[in-house]
């Protein structure tokens, strides 16, 4: 069973007058080994279509990400989140240690891990911050992480903070995953007119062997019905960023300016479970758009037009089509897709709407 790690955004660099890049966790797969779980979730899916009311404060930056998250979940069909308490102070943690330290040059990227000599450590990994934080030894964890220039509010910080992730691949893919809690942790550093957002991913339901420090297991966690297709940009969503945000590792190393991503996803809990690219356009002003499709090495065989993940990051089940360059403003694209899920023909249409 494949286990499935997460990855960072590229580095942020603090100059006098800040310049903003972005970093993050997403995602990626490590290690098999393990045993699928003896209970599985049923071929109809286990997601979450209700969650309990959040403690984050109105107004704030916490709440703000807590509900444009699951928001954006739902219109994709990829089940709620929990907060979680415990995730919340391990991800606080690690905010601070990232705005603090970039801003002092003893870190030049954001990281997901923290070296026990610098300012405010907490502890190495996510998977061991979660656990000094009270997270039970069973439980798997992932991370995005950001840092960006301060806005004027709480709402403000948390959606350029979700943004970040949202217009990646692999961080888009790890905020849309199988995890089912979150906790969320923002930090303003004022010397430096910044922020530092973590979001750490908790997953406890059919998981199974020792969890990575830093990863989902495919198994796990919410499960989409078998016959479920997930896309972001979401069917008729609007107000769509036109570039994609800079991740590390880069999806497209060779690719100096692409535009926003476009993420299909289907069930893959099972060993062997594939999804394999026939066709994968975004159209748009009449015309098909210069892409790369990406699909995880696996993939490869079955797949026309597609190019292997180059990290390994990408997790089964999902394929990427990565616009050359950005796209137009104000203008409503069409994704076209056909391929199997496991040997299945399937097919995904849906439409969205860019911003200025």
């Amino acid at each position: 069973m494949n286990h499935k790690k997460t990855s960072a955004l590229t580095a942020f660099s603090f100059a006098a007058a800040v310049a903003l890049s972005a970093c993050g966790g997403g995602g990626g797969s490590s290690g098999s080994g393990a045993a699928a779980p003896a209970t599985t979730p049923s071929g109809a899916g286990n997601l979450q279509t209700s969650v309990p009311a959040p403690t984050y404060a109105g107004s704030t930056a916490q709440a703000a990400i807590f509900s444009q998250l699951n928001a954006y979940r739902s219109a994709m069909g990829v089940g709620l989140l929990k907060q979680d308490s415990v995730l919340d102070t391990s991800s606080a943690a690690h905010a601070l240690y990232l705005v603090t330290n970039l801003a002092t040059s003893n870190i030049t990227a954001v990281t997901h891990n923290e070296i026990s000599t610098n300012a405010n450590y907490y502890e190495a990994t996510p998977l061991s911050r979660a656990r000094k934080a009270g997270a039970p030894v069973t439980e798997w964890i992932g991370e995005n992480a950001a840092v960006g220039l301060a806005q004027s509010t709480g709402d403000a910080n948390g959606s350029d903070c979700l943004g970040q992730a949202l217009n990646s691949v692999y961080h888009l893919q790890g905020a849309t995953s199988t995890q089912e809690t979150v906790g969320i942790g923002l930090v303003t550093y004022a010397p430096q007119g910044t922020y530092g957002c973590v979001l750490d991913f908790g997953q406890t339901t059919n998981v199974a062997g020792s969890p990575a420090d830093n990863g989902f297991y495919t198994a796990a966690g919410q499960q989409m019905a078998a016959t479920a297709i997930a896309i972001s940009p979401y069917d008729g969503e609007t107000n769509v960023a036109r570039a994609m945000v800079a991740e590390s590792p880069n999806p497209a190393p060779d690719v100096a300016s692409p535009g926003r991503p476009v993420l299909i996803r289907v069930r893959a809990d099972q060993m062997g479970d594939s999804l394999t690219v026939t066709s994968f356009t975004l159209t748009g002003n009449g015309a098909t758009v210069p892409a790369r499709v990406i699909v995880p090495a696996a993939a490869m065989t079955g797949s026309t037009g597609a190019t292997a993940d180059v990290n390994g990051e990408l997790f089964p089940g999902v394929a990427v089509l990565l616009p050359l360059s950005p796209l137009a403003a104000k203008t409503t694209y069409t994704v076209t897709f056909s391929g199997q899920r496991d040997g299945k023909p399937i097919t995904k249409t849906a439409t969205f709407t860019t911003g200025s």
